[in-house]
């Protein structure tokens, strides 16, 4: 990023254009979709690190690039057609909800959409909105919609954190839209899919909410160290917290590097993914309360508004929080 993060921008409810502009550039929210669509079709690992740096950067951005890259993963999963309707710009980012809040219809060749969901990071600045929604009989369905027929709350999501994500609740008010928009998370319909494609969502999330917490652990060190805090605080950064980040962030690349390898080798089996889920969640953890000493040392910049330390800390607390990352 050309410019260092204000706390200005930590309190507003969304990110700039120009922050924006300058993910879209680099082609950031297409991490994971084709090259057929303008995307950079990177594996699992080449994402990873790019999620680790754009969190280091500031956490608000470094989460919408996680929510926004990880929704647009879904373009293996939609047809040809639709995959080239939705990602034909550069500036195609799709927010979502993964409540099923929502209720449809199929008539013909087409769904009809009514409901509200929660909770959609990125909403500001989406082009579509993925989403979960129940018929009369139970059964659930995925979906994008396009965002002129999507209606945004009033209200962003009051979190203490992470709050230029723009999380904002969204409406669906008996909306129709084609059959084409209706789609199975890992269930390949697309010619130009690729092997990350072929990665177990939940392995896939895990992987990236990781990666994203990691960055945002990064960023508050950084943000201490440029304060500075007091030496007993600038001692346990030096000496136990930073070679704990470096070993959780080599471990978030080795479970990238290894989820590649089981995928390609067809050997993803249910017990892989119970060791990514212990392996990574216990990491992060311990990540989490290593930080927490260093909040009872750092003194009252943590605590003090006026301080990038303090903002940098509430994005962390946020972060934690999401069950990808500590469960």
């Amino acid at each position: 990023m050309s410019k260092k993060f204000t706390i200005e921008e930590y309190r507003q409810s969304f990110l700039s254009k120009e922050r924006l502009h300058e993910l879209y550039d680099q082609k950031l929210f297409k991490l994971f979709v084709p090259k057929e669509y303008g995307g950079l079709e990177l594996g699992l690992k080449e994402g990873v690190d790019q999620l680790i740096r754009v969190a280091s950067i500031q956490g608000g951005l470094g989460w919408t690039l996680n929510l926004g890259a990880g929704a647009n993963w879904f373009s293996g999963f939609l047809s040809h057609q639709a995959a080239q309707e939705l990602f034909s710009t550069k500036e195609a980012v799709i927010a979502g909800s993964g409540f099923a809040s929502g209720t449809f219809k199929e008539k013909q060749k087409e769904y009809v959409i009514n409901g509200t969901w929660s909770r959609c990071t990125g909403a500001d600045h989406a082009t579509f909105f993925s989403l979960n929604a129940k018929d009369e009989n139970g059964t659930i369905k995925t979906f994008v919609v396009p965002r002129d027929q999507v209606r945004l709350s009033d209200e962003k999501w009051a979190i203490v954190g992470l709050r230029n994500t723009s999380s904002y609740g969204i409406t669906i008010l008996q909306e129709k839209i084609p059959s084409r928009y209706q789609f199975e998370i890992n269930t390949i319909q697309n010619p130009h899919a690729y092997w990350v494609h072929n990665v177990p969502f939940e392995v896939f999330a895990r992987i990236c909410m990781s990666a994203s917490f990691v960055g945002i652990v990064k960023c508050l060190v950084q943000a201490c160290r440029d304060y500075p805090l007091n030496d007993t605080s600038t001692k346990l950064i030096d000496e136990h917290l930073q070679p704990l980040l470096f070993e959780v962030e080599k471990g978030c690349i080795d479970w990238a590097n290894k989820t590649e390898q089981s995928v390609q080798s067809s050997q993803m089996t249910t017990a892989f993914s119970e060791q990514l889920k212990g392996g990574l969640s216990e990491r992060n953890l311990k990540l989490f309360h290593a930080v927490q000493k260093l909040f009872l040392t750092g003194g009252l910049p943590f605590v003090e508004e006026n301080t990038l330390v303090h903002w940098a800390y509430r994005d962390l607390l946020t972060a934690v929080q999401h069950q990808m990352v500590k469960g």
